[in-house]
């Protein structure tokens, strides 16, 4: 019996491993534009449906038990996605499959990692080591990028590396980072696949000469080694977001009149090594700002390249709270904002070193978010590995 027990949870996390492996795959690396890879990515999407159906439709009665978390992140994506039809954007049906690899990850939490977080912590963990590693190897025989995007249409470089520009690549490190770091706090296993994550991803950071990714893999590097300093994690939080949002109107909101401000001038210059716009980011923002204010309570949906190239002057937002604001408005942004401290609360409602580190990095990349929209499937998935990361203390006590 309890050899078949233990064959039943071996196949159990089979699956689980296939499914992340299949949605991650789909939507974090970066395919050329052409007609085999249109015909792979619509075959993975009609597979993500089946697994949509085969595998959790027949679980409907633990579906409908939902926690409040987990139904506020639908009832989120049901007004974004409606937000977006309702103004007739050119995007098709991208954001309803975008929905839906959100929707998959919301049932892995319920079905899951309710009752095995670890489980799925050791999953993400491999999976994302895995593809940083890759990336680092390809950097190295293809230092200057795997394909160039002829279709592009954004200001930006059209060089595509892994998981296309070098923000959306230290963003999967830092995913990568935060998920180890997770579990080897929580079961202290993995320490040298921390160490050896860390020593690789700020070499791929240094190398792409990017400074975003760089600070944020730095500061997570800074809290593995003074994470004992971080004792009320709550009251971090606290001061960390008042003085995030003193930097979001300073920065974002007001960037374009920094040049006005001497000691702002150089800490950007000198410090930073950047010039006042941020890589033309302080003229997007401005841009932005000048249709949010026309569109404050809805925003205009989720927009494409190119309404965002012809309004913004950029490929995108490059900033998560300013995207939020265009695609949603203040009533998305809001929603999202009560999300993010759900997530936080229901974290720091245990104490825990493992909590702590997730609700850290999640302010890590907050920070870097500053300068970049990064993938909002994996933003998500962030918020999701912070709400179940308070399960981890108390599976811990039952083992």
């Amino acid at each position: 019996m309890e050899m078949l027990k233990d064959n039943k949870t071996k196949a159990f996390d089979t699956r689980q491993f296939g499914i992340c492996a299949i949605i991650i795959g789909v939507t974090l690396i970066s395919f050329p534009s052409n007609s085999l890879t249109y015909l792979i990515v619509r075959f993975i999407q009609a597979l993500e449906l089946l697994i949509f159906a085969v595998l959790f439709v027949p679980r409907v009665q633990q579906v409908i038990k939902v926690d409040k978390f987990n139904l506020y992140v639908h009832l989120w994506w049901l007004f974004y996605i409606s937000n977006t039809i309702l103004h007739a954007t050119d995007v098709g049906i991208t954001p309803v499959f975008t929905w839906l690899n959100v929707a998959i990850f919301v049932l892995l939490g319920t079905t899951y990692w309710q009752e095995d977080i670890r489980g799925g912590l050791k999953i993400l963990a491999i999976i994302f080591s895995f593809l940083t590693y890759l990336n680092g190897i390809l950097l190295i025989f293809f230092p200057d990028g795997l394909w160039e995007d002829p279709e592009w249409i954004g200001r930006g470089s059209p060089t595509r590396y892994l998981f296309g520009n070098q923000n959306q690549t230290g963003f999967v490190c830092l995913l990568a980072i935060t998920l180890q770091c997770i579990y080897t706090f929580a079961y202290k296993k993995g320490g040298f696949n921390l160490f050896l994550l860390l020593a690789v991803s700020l070499a791929v950071a240094l190398y792409h000469n990017s400074m975003t990714p760089t600070i944020g893999i730095v500061l997570i590097t800074l809290y593995i080694l003074f994470n004992r300093m971080f004792k009320r994690t709550g009251v971090w939080f606290v001061v960390f977001s008042v003085i995030y949002l003193g930097l979001f109107m300073l920065i974002v909101w007001y960037g374009s009149e920094i040049d006005g401000v001497k000691w702002a001038t150089k800490f950007v210059e000198g410090t930073l090594n950047k010039d006042t716009t941020f890589s033309k980011r302080t003229i997007i923002w401005e841009n932005a700002v000048k249709w949010i204010r026309r569109e404050p309570l809805f925003g205009y949906g989720i927009q494409s390249v190119e309404w965002n190239d012809d309004h913004l002057e950029g490929s995108g937002a490059h900033n998560l709270w300013v995207m939020l604001l265009l695609n949603s408005g203040i009533v998305g942004c809001f929603s999202f904002i009560m999300i993010m401290i759900m997530a936080v609360r229901n974290a720091l409602s245990v104490k825990s070193k493992a909590t702590t580190t997730a609700v850290i990095s999640l302010c890590i990349l907050l920070v870097m978010s500053f300068f970049e929209a990064y993938n909002i499937v994996y933003i998500f998935l962030f918020l999701m590995i912070v709400y179940y990361s308070a399960k981890i203390p108390e599976q811990s006590s039952t083992v």
